[in-house]
């Protein structure tokens, strides 16, 4: 009994080391800025160049077989506008590296056909939101479908270099970033492609009050009319892989579908558990279903004198999304982050109200600390790589003994018995983070070390002749 009870406490305090894993932000990281994962044609025809970020935690890692999991972070900005350099985004990024994932924010192909008429109204850039039609809006997302997969490829064809488990992959984005980041993982079979990406009939050239729209500045937009190619299969072209890889989570913030992408899956497919943030009162995407910019219409039309935003699609937010899955039984893990305030569709008075967004915008976080602290959570629970910086022990078991120590547990002082004379052999301490607490050199059949640390699970590394040999050994001195 009182072996068993030994047995069990070592599980026990095992298991606590690691219950915070992929949720502390215990690791430094380095960052590698503007790496270019490919190119492809823009709306106006015209090629692109594609640029990631990548943040990459650091830790003294002695097995170098370790492996860390992958998150892609993409921005918003209405399939438009936005960069992988955004405050927030490089937020998440950051605190994802300090929690030991290897995260990279995207940029990926932006812009769409404007319209050809005068939306003014007296609001600068107003006329920019305004595409010659809702087919645009369908193309401009999944072209950055294709750019997101083909990122994810980039990566992935790289994992040894950057250290990733292809099997523990998650995406997150915000707004027009969670429709892609959804989309990159949904969106698996031919028939879920819109078929506004086939080939289209051409569109005139937009009004000239859009040549400063972000997208249009540079832009090659041919006076006879601007062609409108298929955008070719849902893969996409970018750094074709044949790495298996497993995408094991999505974040949602405030964002949707365009069609319900969970109620057909390929052959095979892991469902990817998904964190949704959203707010009742987000008047850009709703939480329910309604076209883009549902809530922005009514106040523009209701309290600026101005045009309601024509020509935009129907989207399908957080909470449909949800409800489809209890509806429809489709067997996904969903875990729903809502506030309570809904639109009170009143230009002045109210939470929410037009005046109080301009202000207090509900296509936006509450609190962005809280939702991304708890998307890791949610996170962690689905990650199964082993912990970074560990020894090959964990992910191994223990190699090739060619030693063997007393006591374990231990209060602090142990033996290490070694099965044959060598010349010299390095003995090594490390955390159960990959961090060297001690070191010893030592030309003894046995030798004795002192742990001088806080109780927690450690790794004996010894280095002779005979290569490298690990052991866990527990620190319990009370």
């Amino acid at each position: 009994m009182r072996h068993l009870f030994t047995v069990l406490s070592v599980l026990l305090l095992f298991s606590s080391l690691f219950g915070q894993q992929w949720i502390d932000k215990k690791y430094t990281y380095d960052s590698l800025l503007n790496l270019t994962y490919g190119s492809d044609i823009g709306f106006d025809g015209q090629m692109d160049s594609l640029k990631l970020d990548l943040y990459l935690p650091n830790c003294d890692d002695p097995s170098h077989l370790s492996k860390r999991p992958l998150i892609l972070v993409f921005h918003g900005g209405a399939f438009i506008a936005g960069d992988k350099a955004e405050a927030s985004i490089q937020y998440t990024c950051r605190q994802f590296a300090k929690r030991g994932y290897v995260a990279a924010s995207i940029n990926y192909r932006l812009g769409f056909v404007a319209d050809e008429q005068l939306w003014n109204c007296n609001y600068p850039n107003y006329s920019c939101i305004f595409a010659t039609d809702s087919s645009e809006w369908y193309r401009a997302y999944y072209r950055g479908v294709q750019d997101a997969k083909g990122a994810l490829r980039y990566l992935l064809n790289r994992a040894d270099t950057y250290r990733i488990d292809a099997s523990n992959v998650f995406l997150t984005g915000e707004s027009a970033g969670s429709f892609i980041s959804l989309g990159a993982a949904l969106l698996d079979v031919n028939s879920e492609r819109p078929i506004q990406t086939l080939a289209l009939s051409n569109v005139p050239v937009p009004n000239a009050n859009t040549a400063n729209c972000v997208y249009n500045v540079g832009a090659n937009l041919n006076a006879q009319g601007i062609t409108r190619p298929d955008l070719g299969g849902i893969a996409g072209t970018i750094e074709p892989s044949t790495v298996p890889y497993t995408i094991k989570g999505v974040g949602n913030i405030f964002g949707g579908m365009f069609s319900n992408l969970m109620a057909q899956q390929a052959p095979g497919a892991t469902k990817p558990s998904v964190f949704s943030y959203h707010q009742p009162c987000d008047i850009v995407v709703s939480i329910d279903s309604a076209k883009i910019f549902w809530g922005l219409t009514w106040c523009m039309t209701n309290g600026y004198g101005c045009y309601g935003i024509a020509n935009t699609p129907k989207s399908y937010g957080s909470r449909t999304i949800s409800d489809w899955n209890t509806t429809q039984n489709l067997g996904y893990t969903i875990h729903n982050e809502f506030t309570t305030t809904t639109f009170p569709y009143s230009f002045v008075f109210g939470q929410a109200s037009c005046t109080d967004q301009a202000s207090n915008p509900c296509h936006a976080y509450d609190n962005m600390t809280l939702r991304e602290g708890n998307m890791a959570q949610f996170f962690a629970n689905l990650v199964t790589t082993n912990p970074i910086c560990d020894t090959a022990a964990l992910e191994l078991g223990e190699i090739d003994s060619h030693f063997s120590i007393h006591p374990n547990p231990t209060s602090g002082t142990i033996a290490i018995d070694f099965e044959k004379w060598e010349s010299g052999i390095q003995v090594n301490v490390y955390s159960c983070t990959g961090q060297l607490v001690q070191s010893k050199f030592t030309n003894e059949m046995t030798t004795v070390m002192e742990i001088n640390e806080d109780d927690g699970i450690y790794f004996l590394e010894v280095i002779g002749d005979f290569g490298r040999s690990t052991k866990r050994v527990q620190l319990l001195k009370k």
